[in-house]
């Protein structure tokens, strides 16, 4: 009798505790990230406006709009051979309605097929102090600019 006590009262409190643990974390919903990219005379990035849309922007996990700015010197950083150039860089994305900041690193590589490039969210301020994501993406000749960055991918707040 008193097993069947102990194995209840356990059994409760296992289902007491479960629907907090799946409640910490919210679950991916997609994103798209466009960002146009200037350079200032083939050297350093100085960033651009961004726009965000899918069902993190319509759930409120990111802002719709802002502006960026690139952190790293693309052209003197990574690692040169004969088919490529790998490079490491930081974008802050400042939200135009004031909700946060947020930053994502970037691993491209730049090569005879293009700008391809895999980003994780790395950190965040206001709204976005709990914000995970991660995707890849492409560059794109821009119009007017130099760069279209489009940015795929999941958002998730922990």
């Amino acid at each position: 009798m008193r097993r069947s006590i102990r194995v209840a009262a356990a059994t409760a409190a296992l289902f007491l505790v479960l629907p907090v643990a799946t409640v910490q974390a919210t679950p991916p919903l997609a994103v798209e990230f466009e960002v146009e990219t200037s350079f200032i005379d083939g050297g350093p990035v100085s960033g651009g406006p961004f726009t965000a849309s899918g069902p993190a922007v319509d759930a409120g996990l990111v802002c719709a709009s802002g502006g960026t700015i690139d952190y790293g010197v693309p052209f003197a950083a990574g690692f040169q051979s004969q088919t490529g150039v790998n490079l490491r860089l930081v974008k802050h994305f400042s939200c135009a309605d004031g909700s946060g900041d947020f930053w994502i690193t970037l691993n491209v590589r730049l090569d005879a097929r293009g700008d391809n490039f895999v980003w994780v969210i790395s950190d965040g301020t206001g709204d976005y102090e709990r914000l995970h994501g991660t995707g890849s993406g492409v560059g794109l000749p821009g119009d007017g600019f130099d760069v279209l960055d489009v940015y795929s991918g999941g958002l998730h707040i922990d």
